[in-house]
């Protein structure tokens, strides 16, 4: 298959993190479309994609405003015409409890979490549609299955995400589309960089079980990847997350207490 041929996939968020390790494991098999509001770790990005001997491009946008999305797709057309996965990656992170959080807060993260992911799956659905191995992936958190307490806003908002995950899973069965919903738990990543307002110490903590994590961003892209080819929906990226989903479900006054202990921990 020419580079010309290959599928296209866009990724938001590319420019670091999970939405980096996700371009680099893609461009093996795909034309990359970075998107990030980082215009040189953006570029950056993709002249090392390409220096790997891949096809990519960088569209800036603020996944906030709908009018540069639209510019996006526009940009995206007029370079490869054709879209065929889709990964709503952008995010932030918050940390703290419902009484303490702010206005500003809850607006930032349903804004750039939930109504990002919103924005740009209405406007690329269509061109999606074309495409005859079409599939969107959402990446929401383990923390919208585990709701841990002190994580108010970002429970509820990535709760959202896997919520709409589920819904367009439903809807766009006829479009042929695929719908998966990622739900890595801790893993070693940047995200403690977009918290606001939070401890220092409890930032600390929580960076450190990061860098604890036995997983990499690099570890969870491929496990992400992997489950889109193989079309699953609900993407637990490590056997403990795996179990402790099974637990919350079937023994939920256990996971209750768990839960509780381990907010012990962090306060």
């Amino acid at each position: 298959m020419t580079q010309k041929n290959r599928p296209v996939m866009l990724i938001t968020g590319a420019a670091s993190g999970l939405g980096l390790a996700l371009a680099k494991q893609a461009i093996k098999t795909h034309n990359v479309v970075v998107v990030d509001l980082q215009k040189e770790q953006g570029q950056q990005v993709v002249d090392d994609l390409k220096a790997s001997g891949g096809e990519a491009i960088f569209i800036p946008c603020d996944v906030t405003n709908l009018t540069q999305i639209e510019a996006m797709k526009k940009h995206l057309m007029d370079a490869y015409g054709r879209l065929d996965v889709l990964i709503n990656n952008a995010g932030v992170a918050s940390q703290g409890d419902l009484i303490g959080s702010t206005e500003h807060e809850w607006e930032r993260l349903i804004d750039t979490n939930l109504l990002s992911v919103v924005r740009i799956s209405r406007t690329l659905i269509p061109l999606l549609s074309e495409s005859s191995q079409a599939s969107i992936v959402n990446v929401a958190s383990f923390a919208a299955l585990a709701l841990m307490p002190g994580m108010s806003s970002y429970n509820v908002v990535k709760a959202a995400v896997l919520a709409l995950s589920e819904t367009l899973r439903c809807e766009l069965l006829a479009k042929n589309i695929h719908v998966s919903c990622a739900c890595p738990a801790f893993f070693q990543t940047n995200l403690v960089s977009s918290m606001e307002g939070v401890d220092e110490a409890v930032k600390s903590k929580i960076g450190s079980w990061m860098k604890a994590s036995k997983y990499t961003a690099d570890d969870v892209a491929k496990m992400i990847l992997n489950a889109v080819d193989k079309k699953e929906f609900l993407i637990l990226a490590d056997k403990q997350s795996r179990w402790q989903h099974r637990i919350a479900r079937w023994f939920p006054n256990y996971f209750y207490r768990q839960k509780m202990s381990f907010y012990g921990k962090l306060k």
